[in-house]
């Protein structure tokens, strides 16, 4: 019972003195904190012992609290030690962080949380988002998450790692966008993304690679398609690929290179089969080169269709009398034909 009492005391003398400070018009919104002790020395309020904070639709937990004020008196910011959790509520969503360490800024409406931070975005009660980084910070009036150090990301069926990673939430509370930083890594069922930059549109279900891509896709048969470029666009809804700069792909005993190219699949088919290349492209199978404005390739029948000022070039061509052979640096004897269409 005296226990109980000194909670009920040490609670309603912490929150009178919170209400007193706030009852300004510079804060929307009180904050109420609830803890088994707690200390103010005039410039900082130490709260210990299940110490639990609600301030507008943000609840915090943890063992101990600090809350300091500014030069005028007025508190601005509360942070939590030893294992902290907080948790915002929307109607259809809500958000959850859990780490070492979690300050909460009063002023700027802004939680930063550091050290084996995770937070989860879970929507109709189904967990949607989960980030684990070194460290996080979470905008409250602009919804933005920015993940920093060591980023792991899963949505949906895409797992991600990077450096750093920008996620901005809508109103309602599910995911809106993502931009991911540096030493980008991307899964997403059967494909393997690497770049320099990501920025995925949730929405729309759309994927921007830029920088130094490349990606990875495992086909049905058994078979990898290799692509470098400098630019990758993946629409997921039309299953499309539109690749740009320095664009470079491998599938089995075909290395194509052009300054762009588009994947997209056959009518009524959800899995891209043919290749287009625009602009002076080239394309190797074994010993012969075909260069030309304009090639389709296609990878069920495995096939491939040049067209547009074609040269073809065939190199190390069996039978063919090298009167030169023996000799030192002998060069290597071709047999090129052209056909301009």
């Amino acid at each position: 019972m005296v226990h109980k009492k000194l909670i009920g005391k040490c609670f309603y003398t912490g929150l009178f003195i919170l209400l007193a400070l706030l009852a300004t018009k510079l804060y929307a919104e009180d904050v109420y904190i609830q803890a088994d002790k707690q200390t103010f020395d005039g410039k900082k309020a130490v709260f210990e012992g299940k110490v639990k904070v609600d301030y507008a639709d943000i609840h915090v937990e943890s063992p101990k609290a600090f809350v300091r004020n500014d030069e005028n008196g007025k508190p601005h910011s509360a942070t939590f030690v030893d294992g902290a959790h907080a948790i915002r509520i929307k109607p259809n969503a809500r958000s959850e962080v859990k780490a070492n360490i979690i300050n909460l800024s009063l002023l700027k409406n802004r939680i930063h949380a550091e050290g084996d931070t995770e937070t989860m975005l879970i929507e109709e009660k189904k967990p949607m988002v989960h980030i684990k980084a070194g460290s996080q910070s979470f905008d409250i009036k602009e919804n933005v998450i920015t993940a920093t150090t060591d980023v792991n990301m899963v949505y949906d069926k895409i797992k991600t790692r990077s450096d750093k990673a920008k996620i901005t939430i809508s109103k309602g509370g599910d995911l809106d966008k993502v931009e991911f930083f540096g030493k980008v890594n991307i899964v997403r069922d059967k494909t393997i993304i690497n770049a320099d930059k990501v920025t995925y549109n949730a929405k729309i279900d759309e994927m921007i690679a830029q920088g130094s891509t490349n990606s990875e896709t495992a086909l049905d048969d058994g078979s990898n398609v290799a692509i470098w470029a400098n630019l990758q666009h993946y629409d997921n809804k039309s299953k499309t690929l539109i690749t740009s700069g320095n664009v470079k792909i491998k599938y089995q005993d075909y290395v194509a290179t052009g300054p762009k190219a588009s994947f997209i699949p056959d009518e009524g088919a959800e899995k891209p089969n043919n290749i287009y290349f625009v602009g002076r492209s080239k394309i190797q199978q074994c010993e012969r080169f075909v260069e030309a404005d304009r090639i389709h390739m296609t990878m069920e029948p495995k096939n491939f269709k040049a067209e547009g000022n074609v040269l073809t070039k065939f190199t190390q061509v069996q039978g063919y009398n090298d009167p030169q052979k023996g000799k030192k640096e002998t060069p290597q004897e071709t047999v090129e034909t052209e056909d301009a269409t």
